[in-house]
């Protein structure tokens, strides 16, 4: 879209400058037939102004040309920023990168199923949660909270035990009130399991860590996106 309207830009610059370099020489034409029936001083006055009219001509040209380079350029940067901002976002998402920023720790000691951390897991990203990890292990889109059938709980492969410490960035005050709502999930758990408790934290800075396993994907595969030209 940018390249479109710096074409345009371009395509507009072409327009006036042909229409102007027209409009001169049409000028220049009724000029010189006037001119031989006129004094050597009215003569003198005419050509000065069309002198004069001709550098102002020559500048406008220039301040159009440095106006369709400047906004090229910006459009150039603009469209390369958004791409790497882009590139930072999709990186988050899959824990591909370390990040840091405010948010809240939640630390629950007793027994839990994985389908509990699962659901804190997404009460925290149902209140804005930006990134995620439990017990050190980042939580990505392909993070799978599982049991092994004896109360022993993996996340990402690795084994996770009591205490678990869920590390949530994003608004802490936001994560915080959602938490700590009456008939909330926090609620839920302290009524379902005896000796339990969890406690919630807003902290001013976390470091989430990176998702050190591989992603692969077996089906899925990107398809060409068509740019509108």
């Amino acid at each position: 879209m940018k390249r479109q309207s710096a074409q345009l830009v371009l395509a507009v610059f072409c327009f006036v400058l042909g229409l102007s370099l027209a409009v001169q020489y049409r000028s220049q034409q009724v000029i010189r037939t006037r001119l031989e029936g006129m004094s050597r001083a009215d003569q003198a006055t005419i050509i000065g102004n069309l002198v004069a009219a001709n550098a102002q001509l020559r500048d406008e040209i220039a301040s159009l040309e440095t106006q369709v380079r400047a906004y090229e350029t910006a459009s150039g940067r603009t469209r390369l920023e958004e791409l790497v901002d882009e590139l930072n976002r999709v990186k988050i998402i899959n824990g591909l990168v370390e990040v840091s920023g405010p948010g809240v720790e939640v630390r629950i000691d007793g027994d839990v199923s994985a389908l509990d951390l699962q659901d804190m897991v997404n009460e925290l990203r149902n209140a804005g949660a930006e990134a995620l990890a439990i017990n050190g292990q980042r939580v990505t889109i392909s993070s799978v909270i599982v049991s092994d059938g004896e109360g022993d709980l993996t996340i990402n492969g690795v084994p996770i035990e009591q205490p678990f410490v869920l590390q949530a960035i994003g608004d802490p005050q936001t994560m915080q009130t959602a938490l700590l709502r009456a008939g909330g999930l926090i609620s839920v758990f302290e009524h379902s399991y005896t000796g339990l408790t969890v406690t919630v934290q807003q902290r001013s800075k976390l470091v989430l860590p990176i998702y050190d396993r591989p992603l692969r994907f077996k089906y899925a595969t990107a398809l060409e996106q068509r740019t509108s030209q």
